[in-house]
Order: C-alpha cells, then sequence, then structure tokens
C-alpha cells in the first residue's frame, strides 16, 4: 500500500540523521517541521536512543533551531530507565552515564531514594547509557561487580561481596554507532560488547528503539494508521515503527543508503526519501 500523507495526523521524528546531522539542522527537514507546527497541520514527537544527553538539552536543541517544542514532545529511553528502576523498586545503580544525566536520574528518582554511584554491597542494578565521559575505571567496576555478585567462584575471581544476590543489567539502547557530522561515531553497542567480550555479561533488557514502547504516549492519543516514524536507520526507526504498527518514513540524510536497502531482507519502508520534507514529493 502507498504511503499516504493525508491521512497522517503526527510525526515521531528520530533526531541525529533526520532533523540534524551532529549539532546542525538539516535545513529542508527542519523548515517542513517547523511550518506544519504552526499551521497545526502535524502533531510532532521527537524519538532519540541517545542517552549521552538529558531531555531538557533535546528541547534546547530542537527549539534551538527554531522548532516549536513542548517537554512532552521528548521521548528518550531515560523515560523507560526510570520507569523500570521504579517497577523493581530498585534503591541502589551504578549507572554508567555523564555527570548530567546521572544528576537528571537522581532528581527524577529522588521522591523514592533511590541512590547512584559504585557500591558493590549495595548496587542492585547496573544501568549502562550511552556515556561520552565513559573511563576504564567505569568499565572495570560494572565488570568487577558482576564477577563478585553473578559469577561462581572461581580461582579467577577470589573477590567476593557478602551480597550474594545477583545485580541485574540493563541498556539503554543498542545502537552501534552515532551519526556525526564528521562520520559514525562510537554508541552503546560498542560499550555492549566490550562488557560482553570481558566476562560475558549481556543486559537482561536493552530500551529503547526498536521496543514500542517508547510510543505509548504517541498511540495513546492517535491510531496506527494516523501516525509515522521519521528515521535513518532500519535496525532501530524501522524496526520500532514495525513493532508498533505504523507506516515508517526512511530518510537517506543519515546513516541508511540505497545500497542497504537494497541488501535489507525485511518489509520496504513505506515510502524513501532524500530529506524528510520530500514526503510531500
Amino acid at each position: 500500500m502507498a504511503f499516504d500523507l493525508a491521512k497522517k495526523k503526527a510525526f515521531v521524528c528520530d533526531l541525529d540523521g533526520t532533523l540534524f546531522m551532529g549539532p546542525n539542522p538539516i535545513k529542508p527537514a527542519v523548515d517542513f517541521v517547523i511550518a506544519n507546527t504552526k499551521s497545526g497541520r502535524f502533531r510532532y514527537f521527537y524519538l532519540t536512543n541517545n542517552t549521552s544527553k538529558c531531555p531538557d538539552e533535546y528541547m534546547k536543541k530542537i527549539s534551538g533551531a527554531a522548532i516549536p517544542v513542548a517537554e512532552d514532545q521528548i521521548l528518550t529511553p531515560l523515560i523507560t530507565l526510570e520507569a523500570y528502576i521504579r517497577e523493581k523498586a530498585y534503591k541502589s545503580v551504578y549507572i554508567l552515564a555523564s555527570e548530567k544525566v546521572t544528576e537528571h536520574m537522581a532528581a527524577r528518582l529522588a521522591d523514592v531514594e533511590v541512590r547512584f554511584g559504585y557500591d558493590p554491597e549495595e548496587n542492585e542494578l547496573i544501568a549502562l547509557t550511552y556515556d561520552k565521559e565513559l573511563t576504564y575505571d567505569k568499565l572495570a567496576k560494572a565488570t568487577s561487580l558482576w564477577n563478585m555478585r553473578n559469577c561462581p567462584p572461581s580461582p579467577m575471581c577470589p573477590v567476593r561481596t557478602k551480597n550474594q544476590t545477583p545485580v541485574d543489567f540493563v541498556a539503554t539502547h543498542p545502537d552501534n554507532c552515532c551519526p556525526s557530522e564528521r562520520g559514525p561515531i562510537p554508541d552503546i553497542g560498542g560499550m555492549m560488547k566490550f562488557l560482553e567480550i570481558t566476562n560475558g555479561m549481556k543486559p537482561s533488557h536493552v530500551f529503547g528503539k526498536p521496543s514500542p514502547t517508547l510510543l505509548a504516549p504517541v498511540l495513546a492519543q492517535f491510531k496506527p494508521e494516523e501516525i509515522a516514524v521519521v528515521g535513518d536507520r532500519l535496525y532501530t526507526d524501522k524496526a520500532i515503527a514495525d513493532n508498533a504498527g505504523v507506516d515508517f518514513v526512511c530518510v537517506l540524510s543519515g546513516e541508511t543508503t540505497l545500497e542497504d536497502l537494497k541488501a535489507y531482507k525485511g518489509t520496504p519502508p513505506a515510502i524513501v526519501v532524500e530529506t524528510f520534507n520530500r514526503v510531500e514529493g
């Protein structure tokens, strides 16, 4: 079935590679969003797997490109991570995150008194975000915590914690690379591989795209046929659209190329365009 723009009421837009390339707006796409936001033609939501920044930083980035935006339009896996910690009632979390993101999560969970920091005896969860302040020490602490709490005693790990309750491990998203104006740069996928290769640790949950839970606020307001996800990645952006049962607009302004589309074995996108504004032809 052909993509029917007339039926659409809401677009869920990826940011990196779709509306921005690094810090720079992709002008035709951004101009299209601005015009249709001001006219009220479409409702826009902004979906990112990038957890190196807090939601308020994305609001500043989007508004800095002159796009009108409100907090309820920002969809990020940090929201899902917060919900997971609340659901599990965890009180001690070792988070691999930037200082700003750590402060954001601590503030969001202050009402339930969650402590963030490395504490081998008390930590219940290791949470991996896209940490642009990642250090060897952070990775070593994560693997050491896993070794002392989740692995059987062995001569390879003589140091054990008194608390032998296994620690949980989650990651905010699965992206292998992050688009930038200088080409792809490392994202959380490489960090997960580092940990897995070291001692076999794998996350029990990976949030963000392609999990459809991030689209719950949009699906609560619109019918699936009224929604389209716009993005540049088949394995995250198209996957979340497929999982939520909505159309996918594939833009060629980011990671995916025509060669990638030819090699792709899944169902094709609803429409493929150079930049988002070209959905109008």
